[in-house]
């Protein structure tokens, strides 16, 4: 598992490739980073293409890869960092049901022989998420911050004291398994948790669980967006109900951490305004210091982000050009 390399100046390459892969439940995201001329390169293609799963899903990601590299014509590829929704245990990943067929695969092997590259770092994509905010973006210079990632899943990761927060398995803020307040406490025998292969509040309030809640309450064919833009009654109070049910655990977990900063990312967040409001009147009448929320920087490719970052850590390199950075949107404050 990745941990963050504190560099020193020596035996920093001049020339030579990072290559960054973002796995997502829905999409992949690759980008090549070339150090002599500074220039990246990115592509996206769909996770599951043609229905595929498992080794055959990888494959097709890192053949996407290869052509990314392959663009800056024989440069050799010095360091490749990947990431994943779910849990990483050595060159393992765990609990991930948005990526079927990845669990229990020994990705660290897959991948080195795929691109035949040694040098390969694996991580949880929210964690990298929060390791590039906290290099380049809205969580730069703040010591104790959550980074909430609303996507396909729900995931967080926190920043505490200075240092990723991990935990004893390296599932620190995987707090798509949390019990929901909102769960019936009459029939608790209705409490899924993981030993059922549930994920609680994630099947409350994620970019799948709102999709559900769209074609069950809109009909088939509509999508999570869709509630967003309702005008139907019924429609809306389900659908507050769910961002309190997660916005109340973030604001617990930010009672618990005493954090000074709260950054949100993700496709879902970017574009349904609604969350904005209601998370943050929340979190502000919850938590006594209430911190700061703001967007994050790299609002829906943070985890491509943070494996880049990975990637420089084990190539020794300390920065970027800041042009391939500024491409980016830069933070923004809710007011």
């Amino acid at each position: 598992m990745y941990q963050p390399f504190e560099s020193s100046s020596r035996d920093v390459p001049r020339q030579g490739l990072l290559l960054a892969i973002d796995v997502g439940g829905t999409k992949t995201h690759v980008a090549c980073y070339d150090i002599a001329s500074g220039q990246l390169r990115s592509d996206i293609v769909a996770t599951h293409a043609d229905g595929l799963h498992g080794v055959a899903a990888l494959e097709r990601i890192l053949d996407t890869a290869r052509a990314c590299a392959e663009a800056f014509q024989g440069a050799p590829l010095l360091s490749v960092a990947a990431v994943f929704p779910g849990v990483i245990r050595g060159h393992t990943l765990l609990m991930a049901p948005n990526t079927p067929g990845l669990d229990g695969l020994d990705l660290h092997e897959l991948i080195v022989r795929g691109l035949g590259c040694p040098s390969v770092l694996l991580d949880n994509d929210v964690k990298a998420g929060a390791l590039a905010e906290a290099r380049w973006g809205a969580l730069q210079g703040i010591d104790n911050a959550i980074y909430l990632n609303l996507g396909t899943g729900l995931s967080a990761a926190a920043i505490v004291n200075g240092r990723l927060l991990r935990g004893h398995n390296g599932a620190a803020m995987e707090i798509g398994y949390l019990l929901s307040p909102f769960l019936d406490s009459e029939d608790p025998a209705r409490w899924r948790t993981h030993a059922e292969g549930a994920a609680p509040l994630e099947e409350l309030f994620s970019g799948t669980a709102l999709g559900e809640l769209a074609r069950q309450l809109l009909g088939e064919g509509h999508q999570a967006l869709d509630l967003f833009s309702s005008g139907d009654a019924a429609v809306r109070r389900a659908l507050r109900e769910r961002i309190t049910a997660c916005a109340v655990q973030v604001a617990n977990v930010a009672v618990a951490l005493d954090v000074e900063r709260i950054a949100i990312g993700g496709g879902l967040y970017r574009q349904a305004s609604l969350l904005e409001p209601l998370i943050k009147d929340l979190i502000g009448r919850i938590v006594p210091f209430a911190p700061h929320v703001v967007a994050a920087r790299f609002a829906q490719d943070a985890p491509l982000w943070g494996a880049l970052s990975m990637a420089m850590d084990a190539a020794h390199l300390e920065q970027i050009d800041q042009r391939a950075i500024a491409a980016t949107l830069e933070p923004v404050v809710i007011p």
